[in-house]
């Protein structure tokens, strides 16, 4: 099989089965309790999250169970309330479903919400979301990168220009797709929540971890027991932080290399499908290296899905969240027709991926468009 939905989930790195020996062992304590086994660890949650804080220089971390349930805290919890007094939001239309709902929910408890588009470009304009910014400004949300586009936004800028107009609005930061993958610096930036799971990045699904700074309004979500220290009650997920910790620095081993790899794969494939009539690039030049979305028109993206499936290739149609009430959300924010969406696919990578699967995923996506559509230039 040739695994190319690496933006949907990634495989567990191997490095992972001799760490869940050694936990099966030691170390599977309730990390809450008092005896010297659960002190030991509580020891090293605290030291993997000592790990996942220094990669982006954040000030402080709590671990939830997924990426979803950290935007959920987040948007619902991040903020200050002031009463029953109705507040402005201000996120991107092109957000993943646990951003965006969460918005739609928040209009329907009567606050105000304005969706960016992002236009041709791909990427959500600082000077945009500044124009929508008021006194009352509760929270912007832009995420770093589209997990369908693979578009980066310059969320650095944009909470410059948020902070800027009202140095009280909170800016939050889905940083899903870009953790590992694009350079960011918390300390140094106007981000205050920033949000990463851990199976993106070859760790195991249900951990994920949820970055803010200190002073942050910041209210549980999730009430109980007190863990996080108050911010999220429930026994902590010891394997799978562990895990996480351990996943991230096996991906920080010849980083740059990881990173220029990914980025020469999607290139060669780009390179090969460009070629077809009739297929257009949606990620834009400002993307991540590890994701390539294409549209071949005329050709549904759910059929080429099958049709490369039976060649042993898996890639997706948009984001596997929603993959089963398909929306064309994302990519009618960037300016595609209804019609074209329809057709787009998404191929994303790992460092694991090869050359030679890239070259066999391009034979077999042009020989699927030439038998039904004959859709190659000469």
């Amino acid at each position: 099989m040739i695994y190319l939905d690496n933006a949907a989930t990634t495989q567990p790195a191997p490095c992972l089965q001799a760490l869940f020996a050694q936990y099966c062992m030691e170390g599977w304590h309730n990390p809450s309790a008092m005896y010297l086994p659960a002190v030991q660890a509580e020891q090293k949650l605290d030291a993997a999250r000592a790990l996942l804080k220094g990669i982006i220089h954040a000030q402080d971390a709590i671990f939830t169970s997924c990426g979803t349930e950290g935007s959920n805290t987040v948007i619902f919890n991040g903020w200050q309330k002031r009463g029953t007094a109705k507040r402005h939001f201000i996120t991107s239309a092109y957000e993943h479903p646990c951003v965006y709902e969460c918005f739609r929910q928040l209009e329907q408890q009567g606050h105000r919400v304005d969706y960016v588009k992002a236009g041709k470009s791909g990427c959500i304009s600082p000077e945009v979301v500044a124009n929508l910014v008021c006194e009352d400004t509760a929270l912007v949300a832009i995420m770093h990168v589209n997990n369908e586009t693979g578009a980066i936004n310059d969320i650095c800028a944009i909470a410059d220009a948020v902070k800027a107009k009202n140095p009280q609005t909170i800016f939050y930061a889905d940083g899903v797709q870009a953790f590992l993958r694009i350079p960011f610096d918390m300390m140094a930036s106007k981000v205050d929540y920033y949000t990463v799971s851990a199976h993106k990045v070859h760790g195991l699904k249900g951990t994920g971890i949820l970055f803010f700074k200190k002073g942050t309004p910041l209210k549980a979500y999730l009430l109980g027991g007190g863990q996080e220290n108050t911010l999220r009650s429930g026994t902590e997920n010891t394997f799978g932080i562990l895990a996480f910790a351990e996943a991230a620095r096996d991906f920080l081993q010849d980083h740059a290399q990881k990173l220029a790899h990914m980025a020469q794969l999607k290139q060669q494939l780009y390179t090969a499908l460009i070629q077809a009539k009739g297929a257009f690039c949606i990620t834009p030049e400002q993307s991540a290296p590890h994701i390539l979305n294409m549209a071949f028109e005329g050709m549904r993206g759910e059929v080429l899905l099958h049709l490369l499936e039976k060649d042993g290739i898996c890639i997706a149609t948009g984001s596997a969240c929603s993959s089963k009430k398909r929306s064309f959300r994302v990519h009618e924010s960037v300016g595609l027709t209804p019609a074209l969406a329809e057709c787009a696919v998404r191929f994303s990578f790992c460092p694991n991926n090869t050359v030679e699967e890239i070259q066999y995923t391009a034979q077999k996506t042009i020989a699927a468009l030439q038998k039904f559509q004959g859709f190659i230039r000469r």
